[in-house]
């Protein structure tokens, strides 16, 4: 393929993608991609947070509160 049919073509795809962006449905689906990839992507790590959150609330219920002393009477 020659030089010049490969930067046409990539001056075509970047011609099209400007054209694009310029509509608010395009930046709608472009959130929509960017939410789902990140959901895939987090879903492992929330379930450990989850799991850590958890075991933080049992020890938080079950550990007894220290208070502090009172202060000294001037």
């Amino acid at each position: 393929m020659p030089e010049s049919t490969v930067i046409s073509a990539l001056n075509g795809a970047i011609d099209w993608l400007q054209e694009r962006l310029k509509e608010r449905t395009s930046w709608d689906g472009l959130t929509l991609i960017v939410l789902s990839i990140l959901v895939l992507v987090a879903s492992p790590l929330i379930k450990y947070l989850a799991w850590a959150g958890l075991g933080y609330g049992v020890w938080t219920l079950w550990k007894k509160e220290r208070k502090p002393p009172p202060p000294p009477r001037g």
